[in-house]
């Protein structure tokens, strides 16, 4: 019994040495974030925040302006990891969505799981087509400047996207090949990104 007690607490010893951790509270563009200006709106590093802000309100989705950024990273999106970031948000409601994007490519390939007052989203877009998607009923608040806990799970073959620690979306063997990350809203919305974790 000693033996396996041992054998086990070796092994969490060496999973906690070999875990690693990065942290961007957007002091200053280490990441090499896109930063954009422009008619629709702006995704800008400023005082310590991803700051993304659109200007128009033309509806919901692909109806609705988006604005985004991204950046590439280091981790192994093969391996397990979880990402976390918190976002103030203007208010949210059903035609301004406001999410975190995973295992971008470019602008016509990756994945955004986003949330709205009353709903979780899955989209999955393959060179500029929808491909896959998941619906999940989720209400928040809808209050001004709510802040938002972010957290994206990769373990196991199964991907979870937690909004305030409650579990918003689940999906499971999704191929992930690319350590692309981002954050995006929809129409005249406003957010504040920071405390970007991501962990192996």
């Amino acid at each position: 019994m000693k033996r396996v007690l041992f054998i086990a607490i070796f092994a969490f010893a060496v999973l906690s040495v070999n875990a690693q951790s990065f942290k961007d509270t957007f002091d200053s563009n280490t990441l090499g974030w896109t930063e954009v200006s422009g008619a629709d709106g702006d995704a800008i590093i400023k005082d310590g925040v991803m700051h993304l802000q659109g200007k128009h309100n033309e509806g919901y989705f692909s109806n609705a302006s988006v604005i985004m950024t991204n950046t590439y990273t280091s981790f192994d999106p093969q391996k397990n990891f979880e990402i976390k970031c918190k976002a103030i948000v203007k208010k949210i409601n059903e035609k301004n969505p406001v999410g975190i994007i995973i295992n971008y490519l470019d602008n016509y390939n990756y994945m955004l799981f986003a949330v709205d007052e009353k709903n979780a989203y899955f989209f999955e877009y393959s060179d500029n087509r929808l491909v896959s998607y998941r619906v999940n009923a989720m209400r928040l608040r809808g209050k001004r400047n709510e802040e938002l806990a972010f957290e994206i799970k990769s373990t196991y073959n199964k991907i979870e996207f937690i909004v305030n620690n409650i579990t918003a979306i689940e999906l499971r063997y999704r191929e992930l090949i690319s350590n692309g990350i981002g954050f995006a809203i929809y129409g005249a919305q406003t957010a504040d990104f920071d405390d970007l974790e991501i962990i192996q």
